[in-house]
């Protein structure tokens, strides 16, 4: 018997908002497209990829979601996959954890019909899979869930919560045109930080979900300052400095790396005001000859979607 093809959806994330590390996460309205046929025997995988990373990323069993399929699900069988990349490579906006969950999810509905209302005992499971691929939980809770979501680790136990999206406010994303992996990124972290870093932490925090909360987002411009992890991560993105002070001159509320970078997100009014600080954004960049994209995007509400399609 014919196993079923199916299709998933899974957001692009932008995750720590500054100083969250490792806690913030954020879906945001850019979408990648898996479909994937699984055969009833043994056999190769065969990937066909247009949109981001089509020239670069692996087809055949390199490929981070066949690696998935293969290691974690224990599929053996032949394997078709199409993945239509909407996510920029190494940039800072989840593509390795859209990439695992993608798999993670085909694999589920390959095997069983996929539920609309979904099962939070499954997501839960899925989840744990998930975090443990990634390591932590700030990009792939919000890329299942979708929304604004702050996530914690309890020991073995995974606490995640929703917060408010900002409403009315755009995430504008500005990409420059060179890659940075996570891996690079976290290898100049210190592994420790002294008590006035953790104090001033503690305090953009709880003022970060104080002003999302409230919608109070002149609060962002502080709230959105961080001392963990984007002073170190400074040399490895030329121009950050210059793009963050230009993304405030023009009318930004807050902004910062997205994620381990070299992405920087800013939260800016939807419309006129958001494609001004997205273009203040790249003239900083290009102020240090790199080019770059600027894209305005709304929260992605829904996360992840998987469907049967034969």
């Amino acid at each position: 018997m014919r196993l079923p093809a199916v299709r998933v959806r899974v957001p692009a994330t932008t995750s720590n908002l500054g100083p969250g590390v490792d806690v913030f996460g954020r879906a945001l309205s850019l979408h990648p497209e898996l479909e994937l046929r699984v055969s009833t025997t043994r056999g190769e995988a065969l990937v066909e990829i247009e949109g981001e990373g089509a020239s670069t990323l692996p087809r055949g069993e390199d490929n981070e979601v066949v690696r998935v399929l293969r290691r974690v699900c224990h599929i053996a069988n032949g394997l078709r996959l199409r993945l239509t990349n909407r996510i920029p490579v190494a940039r800072g906006l989840g593509s390795s954890a859209a990439a695992r969950l993608a798999a993670l999810l085909a694999a589920r509905a390959v095997w069983k019909e996929p539920s609309t209302e979904g099962d939070s005992r499954e997501n839960d499971s899925l989840l744990d899979q998930a975090c443990a691929l990634e390591g932590h939980p700030d990009n792939v809770v919000p890329a299942l869930l979708g929304g604004l979501r702050l996530s914690v680790r309890d020991g073995d136990r995974l606490l995640q919560v929703p917060l408010k999206s900002p409403k009315g406010l755009a995430a504008v994303v500005c990409v420059p045109d060179f890659e940075l992996s996570t891996e690079k990124a976290r290898a100049v972290l210190p592994a420790t930080v002294d008590r006035a870093d953790a104090v001033f932490t503690s305090g953009r925090v709880a003022l970060l979900v104080h002003a999302l909360e409230t919608g109070r987002y002149e609060l962002l411009r502080v709230a959105m300052q961080d001392v963990l992890h984007q002073p170190y991560r400074r040399a490895l993105v030329p121009g950050l400095r210059t793009v963050l002070e230009e993304a405030a001159a023009a009318g930004a509320f807050g902004a910062a790396l997205s994620g381990a970078g070299p992405s920087v997100l800013a939260f800016a009014p939807r419309g006129a005001r958001a494609a001004a600080v997205g273009r203040a954004m790249q003239r900083g960049f290009l102020n240090h000859r790199i080019e770059s994209r600027a894209l305005a995007l709304d929260v992605d509400r829904k996360g992840a979607v998987a469907e049967r399609i034969e």
